[in-house]
């Protein structure tokens, strides 16, 4: 049985999903094999819109049946028509933590782990992710300097060719712009990794491990979309200079780039807006 908060932050998942859709088919170039992303936007919409509805009303039924006071104050309807039981009901003290823990409740979770277990977890996502984005500025930068020029010369000239015939100040500009990218993103990285290495935050449990990880895609994320500016660079000056008509061609690097950030943005949205876990009965 999920709970009305459940559907509602499944609701609002697909709804946060929507736009992420359509920044997809606007990375795949808005082609007609890209078209597949729109209707997949408008399937969350629809979807987001049903499972928001659907909380709504669960929502209003539990409050009509008393059962929504009753998760509250653990009385049922009878008790406040008066009729209690012999023993008086000893109120249920709970503390509810930043992470969703729910203290004084029996048949929740835990949550996550505190203390220097938690922190391990926290390192070891947190160094994990700062690699993988170094490996993502890599191969980022790479596909600018490289794959992009090659694939907006359409094989026509090699790379050396290709920079020779960009006029200077065209390439000295993709080059700084090439450059700031590079080092807004080494320290992004370095952020991250930061953020892993600290002795600790608020007893580890404003920053958990999972949403270590959310952080890191959130950052490999931002870390694709200022790409756009170099890429842009290269679209723009480059086919003007090249001894034949060319016009943008996105190479398949540059696609898998631009797609690998719409999806580190999905799986930021996954892991921390739904609530995946089994409602207690």
């Amino acid at each position: 049985m999920r709970s009305t908060g459940q559907l509602f932050r499944w609701g609002l998942t697909c709804l946060l999903l929507a736009p992420v859709a359509g920044f997809a088919w606007f990375t795949a170039g808005g082609s007609g094999a890209a078209t597949g992303f729109l209707w997949l936007a408008l399937a969350l919409v629809l979807l987001g819109g049903g499972l928001n509805a659907a909380a709504i009303v669960r929502g209003v039924r539990r409050v009509g049946r008393g059962d929504l006071m009753t998760s509250l104050d653990g009385m049922t309807a009878a008790d406040r028509a008066g009729d209690f039981l012999e023993e008086p009901i000893v109120p249920r003290q709970r503390v509810i933590l930043v992470d969703g823990t729910v203290v004084g409740e029996r048949g929740t979770g835990t949550g996550a782990a505190s203390g220097p277990e938690s922190r391990g977890q926290r390192r070891r996502v947190g160094l994990a992710a700062a690699a993988a984005l170094l490996g993502l500025v890599a191969f980022g930068a790479y596909t600018l300097a490289i794959e992009q020029p090659l694939a907006t010369a359409e094989g026509q000239l090699t790379l050396d060719e290709v920079y020779a015939v960009w006029n200077t100040a065209s390439r000295v500009g993709f080059t700084i712009s090439l450059t700031i990218w590079v080092a807004l993103s080494l320290a992004i990285t370095l952020g991250v990794a930061v953020l892993a290495l600290l002795p600790a935050i608020a007893a580890d449990r404003i920053l958990t491990p999972r949403r270590m990880l959310a952080v890191a895609c959130i950052a490999g994320s931002v870390i694709v979309t200022a790409a756009f500016a170099p890429y842009f660079s290269v679209g723009i000056s480059l086919p003007d200079d090249l001894p034949f008509p060319a016009g943008g061609v996105q190479s398949p690097a540059s696609l898998a780039f631009g797609l690998t950030g719409v999806a580190l943005s999905a799986i930021a949205i996954l892991i921390t807006v739904p609530d995946w876990r089994r409602a207690p009965r």
